[in-house]
């Protein structure tokens, strides 16, 4: 009988019974990303070890948990030719954008230096706070997660810039203008906030490296909820500690976890999480993530294509 391999942590008995439902000629296991059962599965749904992966005669898809994808383009794992890949992008927007807006204005309204004045037991005026209406907000990214943190940014009162990776014909309503990679520089040089909503890529890596936090607006902010690759950790402590930029809230970092003895954890004015602004942190992205599986598994069942699949060559 045909198999699907659920390995996602967080699926239900409920959610299970739907799967069979929409599947009824497999048979489905719940496994571990790297036990051996796992290589008699046609489908995959959750994460595979790159053994498995590799080794496996029987997969034909899989549908990973995250958005992110870039485990299966890295040390040294080639994703197989033959297998599709399809991913969760979609499901983490709209917790990922309501982090962006939180950590963006306890940064702006300087709740981190309030919160050491609360733990100390002092009653103190810090002097003036940043707002984020009538400011001008850079979205590095425009999916899902970058799209939503744009539309919440407008509501507010923001004037909202996009960076995209190639040129659209339509403005997307959540942004007042939109830039282009290339462009960049442009984007940022003179925003209040710049949030890199970006997949780990060989164009993301280090994006955000010395020279470009240095071409950001002096007592800017920076957000990151992409991947830790895309800024130079070493840069952004240096630009904190000098003062050119006034805060940072980073739920990524490179490496993770980071380091005890990261000279980030020193940096004043940074909000560091470590990777939970997504994820399993809410129930809402948990039936997000699996209803875009069962309608994949349904149009893969009855052998539709899929709404989208992973470009193999770009990453996500």
């Amino acid at each position: 009988m045909r198999k699907i391999g659920v390995t996602y942590g967080r699926i239900t008995d409920e959610w299970l019974t739907k799967i069979k439902a929409a599947a009824p000629d497999f048979e489905v296991i719940t496994a571990k990303r790297d036990d051996a059962v796992l290589l008699d599965c046609e489908v995959v749904f959750g994460h595979l070890s790159a053994d498995v992966l590799t080794k496996s005669a029987a997969l034909k898809w899989l549908h990973t948990q995250s958005a992110g994808v870039d485990a299966y383009f890295r040390r040294g794992v080639e994703f197989p030719a033959n297998i599709a890949l399809t991913n969760s992008a979609g499901a983490y927007g709209i917790t990922i954008a309501e982090h962006l807006l939180t950590t963006a204005l306890m940064l702006m309204r300087r709740m981190p230096e309030y919160g050491r004045l609360q733990t100390e037991r002092k009653w103190e005026y810090l002097g003036l706070i940043d707002t984020l209406y009538g400011s001008t907000v850079t979205v590095v990214g425009l999916g899902d997660i970058g799209g939503n943190f744009a539309a919440r940014c407008k509501a507010m009162g923001a004037k909202v810039r996009g960076v995209v990776r190639n040129s659209r014909v339509d403005l997307p309503n959540c942004v007042d203008e939109l830039f282009t990679a290339d462009n960049l520089d442009a984007a940022i040089s003179d925003a209040d906030v710049v949030a890199l909503c970006l997949p780990a890529t060989d164009e993301t890596v280090a994006l955000f490296d010395e020279t470009r936090i240095g071409r950001m607006k002096h007592g800017s902010y920076i957000l990151n909820v992409g991947r830790g690759s895309a800024i130079d950790g070493d840069a952004l402590a240096k630009a904190l500690h000098s003062g050119h930029l006034r805060g940072a809230g980073l739920d990524v970092t490179q490496p993770e976890p980071l380091p005890a003895d990261h000279p980030l954890w020193d940096a004043p004015n940074l909000i560091i999480t470590p990777h939970v602004s997504g994820g399993d942190s809410t129930n809402l992205t948990s039936d997000l993530i699996v209803g875009k599986f069962l309608r994949y598994l349904q149009a893969y069942a009855a052998g539709l294509p899929f709404e989208r699949a992973v470009d193999k060559s770009l990453g996500y």
